[in-house]
């Protein structure tokens, strides 16, 4: 009998190959790798700080989510595709703050919106938001560690553009070499091999600076075209899913398979572009933070004694999650083509008995 064609979702196993084929049994399934990094977690605990340290470097966010006591849930369904570091407010958004109206009228008595659920607008007089520019236009969110600034797009100017990009490059130089450490080390722990964020650093940093300021630069010349042309706004977020999808493996061809800069781009299309393991990699990924971005959405919205639980919770869970796809994509360039371009880290003299990902156990 001739099997029924499948049409559903990407199996989590991955499509069928032949027996022969180099990559059955290689690559694995996002299930099966999340499960191998739970199974040897007690080595990577250390590598929760910096996640948690992310999370509460966002001052902004933090304060919004302890000013949100008693005032209701939120949830959030967050699709996220495989990122080098993910921390709490990759699955979460903090609270919005308590909008703050005011009316012009002259009766200090009348009422204002959100005196009481369904009262109406008083009329004769307009009521605008405190802070809102009263342009009616979308603006663009700038996002801070400090605080999240909203600018209307027609109030970009080339000192606005000056001063962001300035803050976007040095914001790509330190968060590369913070990824840089982290992703080299969760590689080289899942090696068996000890931690060494000095060498990490100097092996990695320049190509994740690198890639950080390209993302940024890309925004910064992108801008200005929706600015002028405003429509265009709304085709933004269908092309960042899409080239999300198709460059989620560069920064960790970076480290796997210690890639050059532009080689890891076109790696990248051949690879997310064939589908398959990666594909399906990427989609259960997203599946699964959706699963936890429900939970620690509602966490953190109920108060100081949520946001505590979420951060405990997010930090491991975003190490998981990285290290799971740093162990699938060296199980599948192994598995599919060993001496794929770059020289691949795992040729390493010293290793000792492998697992069945080929990864060093101790």
């Amino acid at each position: 009998m001739v099997p029924a064609p499948h049409t559903g979702p990407p199996s989590d196993d991955g499509p069928s190959t032949p027996a022969d084929d180099p990559d059955d049994g290689r690559s694995g399934s996002f299930r099966q790798h999340a499960a191998r990094v739970a199974g040897r977690f007690d080595e990577f605990w250390a590598f929760a700080l910096v996640p948690l340290f992310t999370a509460l470097l966002e001052f902004e966010k933090v304060q919004r989510a302890l000013a949100h006591t008693g005032r209701g849930f939120a949830v959030n369904f967050e699709f996220l595709l495989p990122t080098p570091l993910v921390d709490l407010w990759r699955f979460a958004d903090p609270p919005d703050p308590p909008a703050t109206t005011r009316t012009t009228s002259g009766d200090p008595h009348a009422p204002s919106i959100g005196d009481a659920p369904g009262d109406p607008a008083p009329t004769g007089e307009p009521t605008t938001p405190v802070g809102s520019t009263g342009s009616g236009g979308p603006d663009v969110t700038i996002e801070t560690p400090v605080e999240t600034v909203a600018v209307p797009l027609e109030a970009i100017s080339a000192e606005t553009m000056a001063w962001l990009g300035l803050a976007l490059a040095a914001y790509a130089v330190i968060s590369g070499i913070l990824m840089a450490a982290y992703v080299g080390g969760l590689d080289r722990r899942l090696r068996g091999e000890p931690l060494a964020v000095g060498s990490c650093v100097v092996a990695y940093a320049p190509r994740f600076v690198l890639y950080n300021l390209v993302a940024f630069g890309t925004f910064l010349l992108v801008l200005p075209v929706f600015v002028l042309v405003r429509p265009l706004v709304w085709l933004a977020f269908p092309a960042i899913i899409v080239l999300g999808y198709v460059f989620y493996p560069v920064p960790f061809l970076f480290v796997v398979d210690d890639a050059p800069f532009l080689e890891a781009f076109r790696q990248s299309i051949r690879l997310t572009t064939a589908g398959g393991p990666v594909l399906s990699f990427a989609f259960w990924h997203a599946i699964a933070a959706v699963v936890v971005s429900a939970v620690l959405s509602v966490s953190v919205s109920s108060g100081s004694a949520g946001l505590l639980l979420a951060l405990l919770v997010s930090a491991p869970v975003g190490v998981l999650l990285t290290a799971a796809t740093v162990s699938f994509f060296r199980a599948h360039l192994e598995g599919a083509d060993p001496g794929a371009t770059g020289g691949s880290s795992s040729d390493a003299p010293g290793r000792g008995e492998t697992d069945e990902y080929g990864f060093a156990t101790d």
